[in-house]
């Protein structure tokens, strides 16, 4: 019995402390709620060796307005502050519904599960700047005010598991300039109780997004989901992006991420808008890094599924682009009645509000980066108003060595600065308009060189001489006898496009080719065979009758800058210099 008496003292005491370490009022000193009961200093003495195990769980009751330590007894959340776990986190609400919760004291991992709904305000966390926060979102409807609908500053690793149903709407507009004091100087509309931190769901440090729920973010000032200095990471979950709230009331980004983003795995779906003008400038990258505070910062896909649509901006865009697996289907609109070269003079009004005035350019590609993008896996497709893929970088590289890479471009469809390396994998480009190649690699010394893998590329003809490999081991075939076609067109038995753009010259550099041997282009034929990716219209292997044929021989024979490798073509083409780089 008295064994059974010692344990029954020990759960007394350890319950009371639990009650009342968990939440105080710092102004009354009075319990916040019934739900906090007072234990006496002999008792919280006694437990204090369970409080590490037991003072990393808050609970936030958003539809009541309520927090708990246990999930069972919960105190109000109110403008005075409430203390909990021995005063190291304090949290109160603000007169525009904003809950902060101060955790800059508390020495220990925090996790904090989330559920119902708010109406309006947001959720501030701040973190200790060292140990790591963890948010659990449990069915949450968050439409914020003048903040984002959840921020953890300070520098602390988030990571962010979603279960259920999760949605968030951010409350602020683009061009006006929130809580900062500068913005009452520099911002067009000043609003003095806000944050003008980077995302809807924002975190100073790194960013981790797991579990298996979803969440839909809308937004029409920043970044849809943000990591400012760190790394944003999605490992799974289903995330629904969307950078509008109207045609005239548009936002940035999808994914933001500082230093880099980390796709392993999930569904990603990113619906972007913007405003080309000279009066008003709003460009919609799906993914983008800091590359001014982070010149070596990259965008790394490992796995998972993508749909993303940008506008005048990029699906991918960082200094380093990394493509190693996953299903990726990228595009990019924008004016048509701006070019790559045709640029124009402007004034408009930032994110924040601030004047701005400079080059108003043109910017629709499908993924950039600035030194280098490698593809080594996945399935990718890119649609692009300008190029397909582009390294800006004079002696940028681009290289892909596997995985399957289907681009649609009005402007070149691969274009580097540098070195174009192809090793592997299976690459196919449809290019329309003049003044642009389906390959294009850097002038001088750069080359476009193919040692593996298959190639097919079909676009205009006035500088397919660019399209032609200056290296390679691998047989290929050519011809610019095809009109002004937009029909499809294949190699029997390798490889066939069911809806190319219109064209008048094409490409195969395939293994499957025998140097020396004659193969025909087919076309306008029928089609058939594995279709790489559904809707792609890309077959490999085909199988394609009908139509009209164009034979050409296979070589091996490396081209020239301004002329061509041996193969069964006609003279006559345009072997003119390549424009202006972009």
């Amino acid at each position: 019995m008295k064994k059974l008496t010692k344990i029954s003292v020990l759960i007394s005491i350890l319950g009371a402390f639990c009650l009342s370490s968990c939440a105080t009022d710092d102004e009354s000193g009075d319990s916040a709620s019934s739900s906090s009961t007072s234990a006496s200093e002999t008792d919280e003495a006694a437990a204090a060796g369970q409080e590490n195990s037991i003072s990393s769980m808050l609970y936030l009751d958003l539809t009541n307005g309520k927090i708990s330590c246990d999930n069972s007894l919960w105190s109000e959340i109110t403008s005075s502050n409430l203390k909990l776990y021995s005063d190291t986190i304090s949290v109160k609400s603000t007169k525009t519904g904003l809950i902060k919760i101060d955790a800059t004291a508390f020495t220990s991992v925090l996790s904090i599960t989330i559920s119902g709904t708010m109406n309006a305000g947001g959720i501030k966390i701040q973190s200790n700047g060292s140990d790591s926060v963890t948010v659990n979102l449990s069915g949450v409807t968050i439409n914020s005010s003048n903040y984002p609908c959840l921020e953890v500053t300070k520098g602390s690793a988030a990571i962010v598991n979603l279960s259920g149903t999760n949605v968030f709407v951010d409350g602020r507009s683009y061009g006006y300039g929130y809580g900062e004091e500068e913005y009452a100087e520099t911002s067009q509309y000043y609003v003095e109780d806000g944050s003008d931190s980077k995302g809807s769901l924002y975190s100073k440090g790194n960013l981790t997004i797991s579990g298996n729920g979803s969440l839909s973010v809308t937004q029409a000032y920043k970044n849809c989901i943000a990591s400012k200095d760190g790394i944003l990471t999605i490992e799974k979950g289903t995330l629904n992006l969307k950078n509008y709230l109207s045609s005239s009331e548009t936002g940035k980004n999808g994914l933001f991420g500082g230093q880099g983003i980390i796709v392993n795995g999930g569904t990603i779906t990113f619906d972007g808008k913007g405003i080309i003008s000279t009066s008003d400038v709003r460009k919609a990258n799906a993914f983008k890094t800091d590359d001014d505070d982070y010149p070596e910062s990259y965008i790394k896909i490992n796995g998972g599924t993508i749909s993303a649509t940008a506008y005048n901006g990029k699906g991918l865009n960082a200094p380093c682009v990394y493509i190693a697996g996953g299903t990726n289907t990228f595009t990019v609109s924008g004016v048509t009645g701006f070019t790559g070269d045709d640029n124009r003079s402007g004034s408009w009004y930032d994110a924040d509000g601030v004047a701005e005035s400079g080059i108003v350019k043109f910017a629709a590609e499908g993924i950039e980066g600035e030194s280098i993008v490698e593809i080594s896996g996945g399935k990718t497709i890119v649609s692009a108003l300008d190029d397909g893929i582009n390294v800006s970088a004079t002696g940028g590289n681009l290289k892909i060595s596997d995985g399957f890479l289907l681009v649609k471009a009005r402007g070149d469809g691969l274009d580097s600065n540098g070195n174009i390396v192809i090793s592997g994998g299976t690459v196919v480009v449809s290019q329309t308009g003049g003044g642009n190649s389906p390959i294009d690699c850097g002038d001088g010394s750069y080359s476009f060189s193919v040692t593996g893998g298959t190639v097919f590329a079909m676009g205009s003809s006035d500088m397919f001489n660019e399209c032609l490999p200056s290296s390679t081991t691998v047989p290929y075939i050519y011809s610019t006898s095809f009109g002004n076609s937009s029909s499809s067109l294949g190699v029997n038995g390798i490889i066939a496009l069911l809806s190319p753009q219109t064209y008048s010259a094409a490409l195969l550099i395939s293994s499957e080719l025998e140097n020396g041997k004659s193969y025909s282009f087919v076309k306008g034929g029928s089609v058939s065979g594995t279709e790489i990716l559904s809707g792609s219209g890309l077959y490999f292997p085909a199988s394609v009758s009908g139509g009209s044929s164009i034979s050409a021989t296979a070589t091996t024979q490396a081209s020239s800058m301004g002329g061509f490798g041996g193969g069964g073509n006609p003279g006559g083409m345009n072997s003119g210099m390549p424009g202006g780089r972009r």
